[in-house]
């Protein structure tokens, strides 16, 4: 690769690739070649190389897995958490995008004074599930629930509160919303196909019904690279 005047040569490779990606030579997944057949190819050293491809981790466009290579990234799937769907599957599933759920555990709880659904007697049962948009793995998910309103035969064909709102005739309201980041541990990093330590996007919250009543408490550990949130301002008069 010929030097350009005044561009660094790391930026030419950085551009370089960028310019592959959006003619769609190099397409999301895919492994790129080693740092060192990269260097020969474009005439620079391996430090060189290295800079360009953090320079595009950055901005991501590469994920790199140590001991592995780096590879092309699966763009990041926007999501609305005002767009009035009481499920990311609905909401994902309302704009064509193909959702499915494993269902990992189904776990009865017994009730205390702490209960978080001081509204339903009874205990609560926790569900574990990952599910998958377009069948790539995107976050692992658990959902509390009032015993009573726990639809215990769901299979993940749907979102867990779709099944309840077509039981109990209840509509289902996001509530609370809270976000943070933490390492994906060995089995977030197994069923999320990612390294351990990698970022993981926290979402911890709660939803209520149509009266007002809490009726779920969530918690989803969702990959890093494939998601981004986006809320609307309400804009001042």
């Amino acid at each position: 690769m010929p030097k350009r005047p005044g561009a660094a040569r790391y930026r030419q490779v950085t551009e370089d690739l960028l310019a592959r990606v959006s003619r769609s030579e190099l397409v999301p997944g895919q492994k790129l070649a080693p740092e060192a057949q990269l260097a020969r190819q474009y005439g620079v050293n391996r430090l060189t190389v290295r800079r360009a491809l953090e320079e595009l981790a950055r901005a991501g466009v590469v994920r790199t897995e140590h001991g592995v290579g780096s590879f092309v990234a699966v763009p990041a799937t926007r999501h609305r958490i005002d767009d009035g769907e009481a499920s990311l599957s609905e909401s994902m599933a309302r704009r064509g995008i193909e959702v499915r759920h494993r269902v990992l555990a189904v776990t009865e709880v017994e009730a205390g004074p702490d209960s978080p659904f001081p509204e339903f007697a009874g205990g609560a049962v926790r569900f574990r599930f990952v599910r998958y948009l377009a069948e790539e793995p995107w976050s692992i998910g658990e959902v509390l629930l009032p015993a009573s309103l726990a639809p215990l035969d769901w299979d993940g064909g749907t979102s867990v509160f779709a099944a309840v709102s077509g039981r109990h005739e209840l509509t289902v309201k996001r509530a609370e919303r809270a976000f943070s980041a933490g390492p994906a541990s060995p089995d977030e990093a197994g069923w999320l196909d990612v390294p351990v330590g990698s970022p993981l996007l926290v979402l911890r919250g709660f939803n209520t019904d149509q009266h007002g009543r809490v009726l779920a408490t969530i918690a989803h550990h969702i990959r890093g690279d494939r998601a981004e949130y986006v809320v609307r301002l309400p804009h001042e008069s």
